[in-house]
């Protein structure tokens, strides 16, 4: 008869497995219950902060396991394995987060114009706002040099056009617009924009305003759910002018020529400054009076209305007695 000494196994890798396996849905769940409605923004945050808490836990103690099946042996390594799987699962987008952090400025409101940006959103303020705005406009010249102001050949109103067809085809929900009320006058869009798979919101505000080469936008892009985006607004922007581009090269072809350089604007605007004004008067004449015209001005006569002669009144008045 053979005695069977009892094989140990690891009740480690079985708590490791259990608390991974338990954040990768806690995750899901909260991004699902966000964009449904069901939970707040404070509240999603909570959420993710303990899913990735479960996982991280999970991950060390499948690690734990591990070591101590190395050394003692037994079973429910399979446990610690698949707990280690689900860890790493978790652990990517942490990563990514991480890496993110540190290669971005920590900025959450970035504009095209930061010395004049366009107005931000302010339903943005007040639903799901979690910090504050952070703005750098030095910072965010040295980080983002191609986010600037473009200018098009293009009357606003066409711009404008333009504008709200991406943002409606981009399923974005526009809270603000005024539009032109003539063709070369300046308009806002504001729109809220969704992040993927969490659904959290950010502000878009793009105005128009006319210039001497046609319009000028200027778009701002700012988000209240973290103090740092991650690079995110300005990626929304980039994201933005390149579907601008779309929509006007199928709307007008070639966008190489609605496009205007830096170089042609400064052109342009030499050339408009060379133009006097009709007020401006030479020097010499500023002291002198204005010279009047040498003819009145031409004026319609008035027609001429017949007066009654005595005799006919006096004659009524007879024959009504």
């Amino acid at each position: 008869m053979r005695k069977r000494y009892p094989v140990p196994r690891s009740e480690l890798g079985r708590a490791a497995r259990f608390m991974a396996a338990l954040g990768v849905p806690t995750l899901f769940a909260a991004a699902i219950a966000y964009r449904s409605g069901i939970i707040a923004a404070n509240q999603l945050e909570l959420s993710l902060l303990l899913g990735a808490a479960l996982g991280l836990s999970g991950l060390g103690l499948a690690i734990a396991a591990i070591i101590l099946w190395w050394q003692r042996g037994g079973t429910g390594v399979g446990d610690a394995v698949r707990a280690l799987f689900y860890g790493l699962v978790l652990l990517v987008p942490l990563t990514l987060l991480a890496a993110g952090w540190n290669m971005f400025p920590p900025l959450n409101d970035i504009s095209t114009d930061p010395s004049d940006p366009p107005p931000a959103v302010e339903a943005l303020a007040v639903r799901d706002a979690l910090a504050p705005p952070r703005f750098d406009a030095a910072l965010q010249t040295q980080a983002y040099p191609e986010i600037v102001s473009r200018r098009f050949r293009l009357e606003p109103v066409d711009l404008h056009a333009a504008v709200r067809k991406v943002m409606e085809k981009n399923g974005w929900e526009i809270v603000t617009e005024m539009p032109p009320d003539m063709r070369d006058s300046p308009s806002l869009v504001q729109a809220i924009a969704r992040v993927p798979l969490i659904g959290l919101p950010a502000g878009m505000s793009v105005r128009v305003e006319p210039d001497v080469t046609g319009s000028i936008l200027d778009v701002r892009a700012s988000s209240r759910f973290a103090a740092h985006d991650l690079g995110f607004n300005a990626q929304q922007i980039r994201s933005f002018y390149r579907d601008l581009d779309a929509a006007l090269t199928e709307a007008y072809g070639n966008i190489g020529r609605l496009n205007v350089t830096e170089e042609e604007a400064e052109e342009a605007r030499a050339q408009a400054e060379e133009l006097p004004l009709l007020t401006d008067r030479p020097a010499d004449d500023a002291g002198r009076p204005v010279p009047l015209p040498g003819f009145k001005p031409y004026q319609a006569p008035e027609p001429a209305v017949a007066e009654p002669e005595f005799d006919e009144i006096y004659q009524g008045e007879e024959t009504q007695g």
